[in-house]
């Protein structure tokens, strides 16, 4: 399997994990996002989770339904089918940084989700532990891009962490949340 496809699965499955939690009476409940609740972090999660599959051509529904984990588990499968397709990872694609093949792509719907699995956790009262692979990750790859991010209003200023803070909360910091 494609490496950023088993990385977007391993973080796409935390998002699964997290998501089990919700209720119709936690939907309504503020998250980290000071714009979103619960409900509509979740709608942006999976507008951004269709985008590169999108722009392969598949159109995908986000609307995950009364069972969202299972509406959610449908979409996982519809999404992994669309990325395993020959040749579809090397697709070269739009998207909000120009152009660029499929698997590159994949690298903002994953950090994306990412995060925003533990937004989720947190706003339902959980202590969500994320893929430690992925959040090296996009820790990496997030921190020479601090400026331009900053200056788009993508994320918050940084909060300071102590010295020998976790990866996972060093990067949610980095994305302007309190770990």
């Amino acid at each position: 399997m494609n490496p950023m496809i088993q990385a977007w699965k391993n973080v796409a499955q935390g998002f699964a994990d997290q998501l089990a939690h919700v209720t119709p009476d936690n939907l309504e409940a503020r998250t980290p996002c000071d714009q979103w609740c619960v409900s509509e972090l979740i709608d942006h999660a999976m507008g951004a989770q269709v985008m590169v599959p999108g722009a392969l051509g598949t159109e995908l529904s986000t609307d995950l339904g009364d069972d969202r984990a299972a509406g959610w588990a449908a979409l996982m499968g519809q999404i992994e089918a669309t990325l395993s397709a020959d040749g579809a990872m090397e697709t070269v694609i739009p998207g909000p940084m120009g152009e660029a093949p499929a698997g590159q792509s994949m690298g903002i719907p994953t950090m994306d989700l990412l995060v925003h699995t533990w937004d989720l956790g947190k706003s339902l009262g959980n202590e969500p532990v994320l893929d430690e692979a992925a959040v090296a990750h996009a820790l990496g790859a997030l921190q020479p891009m601090d400026a331009m991010i900053r200056g788009t209003g993508m994320f918050g200023p940084k909060v300071e962490v102590p010295e020998g803070a976790s990866v996972q909360d060093q990067l949610i910091a980095f994305t302007g949340r309190q770990p």
